[in-house]
Parts: structure tokens; sequence; C-alpha cells
């Protein structure tokens, strides 16, 4: 309320400005008549009100119970921070908030949780966080991936096979797309322009330049189709295992019954 209030209150300002400006602008010279309007005369019924005492007092006392030195920019570099990092990473969300201590965010952070659905943008500040975190989980799902998928062979860059099915594709070779895979891994989902920094200092490909023009985009790209193909291969894998347990176990359980008899 108090800051619907303020900014009016400054719009009127900025709007009898503008029409001094003008009658100025407009005045016969010498003429001293003119009075100047005050954003007071521009005021109307529908204007936002002013806090009354007893809400300035409250104001007061929340302030003094609260987060005082806690500006709007704090709380949006906050809520970002919260958005890119996840709410539970308070390292991260505290070193994207300037003059803010670990322990003075965690302090924050209890109290934003606790009355976050007061908010008038709740359920927005909520999907968008819930959102940054599906993307960190989801990274951390292919970082996983990868690591299961290098973790087959003795010398990955060398030995790497992708089983590419129907989606092998024309333009990039098996020996093009190993790198990629192994360089995710090592760099980290998403570090895209690292990638291409990387592509062009190997000695690979010093004479491909089909994958050495490639745009950071387009290497993000080719990844994502890597690593689905990597995630229905591993998926079909479990799936074997998990049939042959159950072969296992029916077998062993057949064995006993034939056993008792």
């Amino acid at each position: 309320k108090d800051e619907r209030y303020i900014t009016h209150r400054w719009t009127l300002e900025q709007r009898a400005a503008s029409i001094n400006r003008d009658a100025q602008a407009a005045a016969v010279p010498g003429d001293t008549q003119l009075e100047p309007m005050t954003a007071d005369q521009l005021t109307s019924k529908d204007d936002p009100p002013k806090l009354t005492d007893k809400e300035i007092a409250e104001k007061e006392k929340l302030l003094a119970e609260g987060f005082s030195e806690w500006s709007k920019k704090d709380f949006q570099a906050f809520v970002k921070a919260c958005e890119r990092h996840g709410r539970a990473d308070m390292p991260s969300i505290a070193a994207e908030i300037e003059g803010k201590e670990e322990k003075e965010v965690k302090a924050y952070s209890k109290a934003f949780w606790a009355n976050v659905a007061t908010l008038s943008d709740y359920d927005r500040i909520i999907k968008n966080i819930e959102r940054g975190e599906q993307k960190i989980e989801r990274q951390k799902h292919i970082v996983n991936t990868l690591a299961k998928k290098l973790g087959q062979y003795r010398n990955p860059w060398r030995e790497l096979r992708v089983h590419y099915g129907q989606n092998r594709g024309k333009s990039y070779t098996e020996e093009e797309d190993r790198f990629l895979l192994c360089k995710v891994h090592q760099l980290g989902y998403g570090a895209w322009e690292e990638l291409k920094a990387e592509v062009r200092k190997s000695w690979l490909f010093r004479f491909d330049w089909f994958l050495k023009s490639r745009t950071p985009q387009e290497l993000g790209r080719r990844c994502d189709t890597l690593i689905r193909i990597v995630e229905k291969e591993l998926e079909g894998d479990d799936e074997d295992a998990r049939g042959g347990k159950r072969k296992v176990a029916a077998a062993e359980a057949g064995g006993a019954k034939r056993g008792k008899r």
C-alpha cells in the first residue's frame, strides 16, 4: 500500500513539473502572475491512500523485527539466485547477493519460505524457482548418465561407442561425437562456449572444417541428441538387467520346487 502511494505521488509530482514547464514556455515575458501547479492540485478521490498512523506504526514495528536492510534489489537477487542454484544451495545464493554474508542469507531464506505464500506474485515466483530446480536436476541426471556411459570403457576418448540406432545422422562422425560426449562430461552440461573453444584447440580436428565451424548452439543441439541416445541405450541395458534377474529368480524358484519333490 505504501509503495503504491509513493509511486503514484511521484507520478503526480512529475506531471505537475511538466505542466509548469509548459506554462512557463507559453507565458508572456515578464508575467509574474503564474502560480506553479502542485501535486496536491492533481489528486483525485481514486488515488491510492496514504498509510494511516496505525499502519505507519505497524510498518515501523515490522521493519524493526524484519529485514530492514534488505532492499527490493536484494529480494530480486535472492529470487533469481534460487532459480539459478536451487533454494537449498546457500553458498551459491549468498555469492550472488552483494553485501550479504551466508549467515544473513540463511536467516532471510528461512523467513522468505515461511511467508512466501503472502506475496502477491507468489505463483510466478514459485513456478520460476521450481522450473530452475528442474533444470538443475536434469543437469545432474545428464552428468550421472555420462559418467555411467564413460565408466564402461578404460579409455573412453578412444574406445567409446555410440549405439545410434536410427539416429546416426549424416553430418557428424563417431570420432566427433565421442569427443563431444567426453568433453561435456569434463566441462559440464551447458558449457557450449567452452566446448566450442575446446573443439578449436584440439589437434584431432585441425583440418575438420565442419566441426570447427559449428556454433556453440549447434554443438549444444548435437550434444542433446547424443545424450538422448545414451539415455535410451542405458535404459535398455537396465531393462535387460532386470529381465535377467527375473529369469535367474524364476530358475532358482523352479529348482527349489524340484528339490522339494
